[in-house]
């Protein structure tokens, strides 16, 4: 070869190389520039808060800085075919935990939420009264993560930030939702029936791309099935119950039914190993529902099974019998037969068990406390609303039988040997609550059972339309289920501005309370209901308001009141001690000083009761109060 050849041999080697060395920048940069392009958007949608903070738990509002609370966005991770998404309850909790803090959390979906009576009828509320009236030497925290139309996909999104928190003890009650909770298996807001895929999805929400990506093609989704109004998941009358739903036939032992069983055992099973893992102990409770009482939904016959009802009907004959142990076991499979899973099948009670046993944890016996109560030992209208939601005095079984639970295992300590025998008569004469809580609750019942599935019909649920309300309580009733911009919250408020204008203060008192018992770190609340019970001069109730609203945060009224009040009563002592505490938040207080001046006075301490006096006239030479503390010397 000569050197001319060589020449232009070497040089086609050089192009080759040079064009191999671009084909890989070509290939690099074709595989980085994506990479790179997502990193820009994710970071830019980060810069927006794209979709919001949908953390569990997120700081407390001004005022309350010390203490975190459950995040009222956090299920829209699970809810991109709605509108609108439940909320988790408005409970806060320390941000740093102290030593003498028993800590609990409780999870489930809408039983466990309170529903429909909100947060103060949450069996979760209950049980911390009852631990601290058992326990008056211990501080609990009691956190209620639950969530309307979740099931045990949430559960285990939601169980490491729990833990996060360093509970000393958690309860679940959870499993009615399996099917067609957020991304059951029969759900619209399903992905598939392969749970490692779900998780994965759950993972992949922590970033906002992957979020924004979701939300298009969810709203896509939407587009397409808004051609026909009747469909529930776009009925805007449809109730949340109805829009959820996507399959709504699962025969027992069908593929479906089998996918939500494995769905609940494996979300459970890692759920509990989670807990274990981290040495917090857990709850878990047996399911109840109403058996006796609701026809099953969709009734199907098949080859190796009998419709539901006709074995519904096959209980109600055995009942009406006196048979009531072979009732009972006809009205529960009548329950599995029901082709509409609302209702957990009794397979999952077994599920329950099985898991708890393999982690050494707890099952309350909840059936065992529904049926004791229960016409015949059956379960049905007297303990639940409809199929699945306790009444008042259901939560009320609900708490007893978790406390009794945690009594009977020496969970907090030992000091407490037996359980209690629930006393509901005496629970509801003190409780938090009103005939408003009664009638919005009776509302949201109406509107459920006028809709499908209680009522087989196509067109718009129109019982909100058409109710006519009799009472002021019906009339605010109606207007916090007719508008998403008014709460029960701001309903007890007008209800107890309307009894005050009306100078029926006890009434107005009552509706303070409710408040206070379903926003307990909300001040205002207590100070308003403090303030009616002065004027009717029930002094001790106001006091106790006062000192229970200390437990959240030190307000100027409430110290200075518990001051007064304790001057009123001649314990001079305790009136220096809250009234000091008012001077240092507000030292310019004239009636404030005047009362400190006398507690001073009565209690022999006239040098600084003079002092006190020196004060008042720098500040108020005129006023009456300076008059009258001198008149004293």
């Amino acid at each position: 070869m000569n050197k001319k050849n060589r020449k232009k041999l070497s040089s086609q080697k050089q192009k080759l190389l040079i064009s191999r060395n671009k084909k890989r920048v070509f290939v690099l940069i074709t595989l980085v520039l994506p990479i790179i392009i997502c990193c820009i958007i994710e970071l830019s949608l980060r810069l927006g808060n794209y979709g919001g903070d949908l953390m569990l738990f997120i700081p407390s509002t001004a005022g309350y800085e010390n203490y975190l609370r459950c995040n009222p966005d956090v299920a829209r991770r699970y809810f991109f075919m709605q509108n609108t998404v439940p909320t988790p309850s408005k409970d806060l909790f320390l941000l740093k935990k102290p030593k003498d803090i028993f800590r609990i959390f409780v999870m489930g979906g809408s039983t466990t939420a309170g529903f429909p009576y909100g947060n103060n009828m949450m069996f979760s509320r209950i049980l911390q009264k009852q631990l601290e009236s058992i326990y008056p030497t211990k501080k609990f925290e009691i956190i209620n993560v639950a969530t309307a139309a979740i099931n045990s996909y949430t559960l285990l999104d939601f169980i490491d930030e729990v833990l996060e928190q360093k509970p000393d003890l958690i309860l679940i009650y959870a499993g009615h939702n399996e099917y067609y909770g957020a991304l059951g298996v029969g759900s619209v807001e399903s992905l598939g029936k392969i749970p490692w895929m779900i998780r994965s999805y759950l993972y992949l929400q922590k970033f906002k791309l992957f979020i924004f990506f979701r939300d298009v093609i969810g709203s896509i989704k939407i587009w397409i099935s808004e051609d026909s109004h009747n469909d529930p998941q776009t009925n805007p009358s449809a109730t949340l119950m109805a829009r959820i739903v996507s399959e709504q036939t699962i025969p027992l032992n069908s593929d479906l039914y089998e996918a939500g069983r494995r769905q609940f055992k494996s979300n459970l099973n890692e759920i509990l190993k989670k807990a274990k893992d981290k040495n917090v102990l857990v709850i878990i409770s047996e399911l109840v529902c109403n058996v006796r009482d609701q026809l099953p939904f969709i009734s199907i016959e098949t080859k190796n099974q009998p419709s539901a009802n006709a074995k519904f009907k096959e209980a109600r004959l055995l009942e009406n019998a006196n048979k009531f142990n072979e009732a009972k076991i006809a009205y529960y499979k009548a329950k599995d037969l029901d082709a509409l899973r609302f209702r957990a099948p009794e397979e999952f009670n077994s599920i329950i068990y099985k898991l708890a046993g393999k982690y050494d944890f707890k099952v309350v016996p909840m059936k065992s406390y529904f049926e004791k109560f229960s016409l015949n030992g059956i379960i049905g209208n007297n303990l639940i609303l409809e199929h699945l939601h306790p009444n008042m005095h259901g939560y009320y079984l609900m708490a007893t039988t978790f406390l009794n639970n945690i009594i009977e295992n020496n969970i907090i300590d030992n000091s407490v040997k037996t359980g209690i025998e629930p006393d509901y008569q005496s629970f509801i004469d003190s409780w938090g609550f009103t005939e408003l809580d009664k009638d919005f609750a009776d509302l949201t019942i109406k509107n459920l059972k006028s809709g499908w599935p209680f009522k087989q019909q196509k067109m718009p649920n129109s019982m909100l339309q058409n109710f006519k309300p009799k009472t002021i309580s019906e009339k605010i009733a109606l207007k916090i289920l007719s508008d998403p911009n008014f709460g029960i919250e701001m309903g007890h408020l007008k209800l107890a501005k309307y009894y005050e204008k009306h100078k029926n203060y006890k009434k107005a008192y009552e509706e303070y309370k409710a408040l206070i018992f379903m926003i307990p770190y909300e001040i205002e609340f207590y100070e308003k209901a403090a303030t009616i019970l002065l004027t009717i001069k029930e002094y001790d109730t106001a006091e106790m308001i006062l000192r229970q609203s200390l437990d959240y945060k030190e307000s100027y009224f409430a110290v200075k009141w518990l001051g007064q009040i304790a001057l009123m009563k001649k314990n001079y002592r305790k009136a220096i001690y809250y009234l000091e505490k008012g001077r240092v938040i507000k030292s310019n207080d004239t009636q404030l000083l005047f009362n400190l001046g006398r507690a001073y006075y009565y209690s022999g301490q006239k040098e600084l009761a003079n002092e006190i006096l020196c004060i008042l006239k720098g500040i108020g030479p005129n006023s009456k109060y300076t008059k009258i503390l001198r008149e004293m010397f």
